[in-house]
């Protein structure tokens, strides 16, 4: 293998994508790749524009023809639909495509300039085989740290901001005295929701001696009393003794944490000067953390299948019904997989449901269209939570649903759920497919009471 360099025109696609059955052409494979990628291509476009190509993912490439210069892309298929379509627009003519996305790459080639990427680092294999360990690494999961290890939702909130509750979490982490493997399990499938709500409620904040100002979560305590609630907190969180349901009010957050026992509670007697809780001295929390020691388990049975065991809701259609009977036997650690397909298909069965019996229709006519299509996934939810809301429904039951839909970490994205159906090296954990029920569960129950 060796590095090099190519320009736009060097690059064709792989008429054997794994994302893509097999093409007879060039023109058939593109045709194939915007069909998959549908939308996902438009932002990909809009994001080399904007950015240029990624300086830390190189194509991996094949050579076909020495003259002309041709290689086809093993990996970067996407990229390189991309980069045809800005250079060359007129490719576009006589492809299946929306109009909307069509419009949209004729708008961004006007002002995508080639010389801010080429020439394009390349990595290139003499064979076919010599490049599948390297593709299959990148797209097949963590591989046990082989591979890809993807974010946690939590990491990925990190990265964007490091808002108050990451702040919070972190302290907690590094100051709560906890043993290496409890620390790990409480970060697993930890809901960043659930602790973003009590940090977000500036009546909880007071009660815990905190305050956010200027995004930095600031104390008038010392770090050895400002812990004990704050972890308290974290491992009722991560136990699951609490969560964005329970707490779905500010009286029951109020009522939660004032119900804490001495050992938990902050003495106010102490009281110190405000300043941010990222710079108290680690010296100030040593007498309350101690040495490591083991955290104290839940006293509630391990999770075995998706569905809790308590779940009230009361599905009356039969075929759907059959469905959520196996969500609720399948167990967990042996059929994650068929549990994410049955997910998906549960979630969009239930939500047809719901519409066609409020009399509305599954099909539109898009503007200046002359054909009915199926509505989007995504689209379909919001039609039945604004329907649930006019209902009397609060709308704050669906705050933590609505916004997960357009988290791309978040285990209830809908693109997510598609590449757990559709994506061969998609594998969701069982952390993952228990939040994306837990954040799916209040809709469930006023779809199906």
């Amino acid at each position: 293998m060796s590095a090099i360099q190519l320009k736009i025109e060097h690059l064709v696609l792989d008429n054997d994508n794994p994302r893509i059955t097999h093409a007879d052409s060039q023109q058939q494979a593109l045709q194939k790749v915007i069909r998959d990628q549908k939308t996902k291509l438009v932002r990909l476009a809009e994001s080399i524009v904007e950015h240029g190509l990624s300086p830390i993912e190189r194509l991996m490439v094949l050579e076909v023809s020495p003259s002309p210069k041709r290689y086809i892309a093993l990996e970067g298929n996407r990229r390189v639909a991309a980069l045809r379509l800005l250079t060359n627009p007129a490719a576009m003519t006589g492809l299946d495509m929306p109009n909307g996305t069509q419009r949209a790459i004729e708008r961004l080639a006007k002002i995508f300039d080639k010389s801010e990427v080429e020439p394009i680092d390349a990595f290139g294999v003499g064979s076919r085989d010599e490049g599948r360990y390297w593709v299959e690494l990148r797209h097949n999961g963590e591989d046990k740290g082989r591979g890809v290890v993807g974010w946690r939702p939590i990491v990925a909130a990190r990265f964007r901001k490091k808002e108050p509750a990451i702040q919070a979490f972190d302290m907690v982490m590094d100051q709560g005295g906890f043993a290496e493997d409890d620390a790990e399990s409480i970060k697993e499938g930890f809901s960043l929701t659930t602790l973003r709500r009590l940090i977000e409620s500036k009546d909880v904040l007071k009660e815990l001696g905190l305050s956010v100002e200027k995004g930095q979560l600031c104390t008038v305590l010392p770090g050895s009393e400002l812990i004990k609630p704050l972890k308290r907190i974290i491992q009722d969180i991560a136990d699951k003794e609490v969560d964005s349901r329970s707490l779905n009010t500010t009286d029951k957050m109020l009522g939660y944490v004032r119900g804490f026992g001495k050992a938990d509670k902050s003495d106010f007697g102490k009281k110190v000067a405000s300043r941010p809780i990222e710079g108290i001295p680690k010296s100030e929390f040593t007498k309350s953390a101690g040495k490591k020691s083991r955290r104290k388990k839940s006293t509630r049975s391990k999770r075995t299948a998706v569905v809790p065991k308590n779940c009230p809701i009361n599905v009356t259609n039969n075929r759907i019904a059959e469905i959520y009977q196996e969500l609720r036997t399948l167990k967990l650690d042996v059929a994650r997989n068929a549990i994410a397909v049955l997910m998906r298909v549960f979630l969009e069965m239930s939500v047809d449901n719901f519409l066609e019996d409020h009399n509305t229709q599954l099909k539109f006519t898009p503007p200046k269209g002359n054909r009915e299509v199926w509505k989007t996934l995504d689209k379909k939810l919001a039609e039945v939570v604004a329907m649930l809301v006019t209902l009397g429904v609060p709308q704050a039951h669906f705050t933590a649903l609505l916004r997960d839909l357009s988290v791309a970490s978040s285990p209830m994205n809908t693109d997510l759920f598609h590449l757990y159906v559709h994506d061969r090296f998609a594998t969701p954990s069982p952390g993952e497919l228990t939040a994306a029920w837990d954040h799916a569960q209040p809709l469930f129950e006023k779809i199906w009471p």
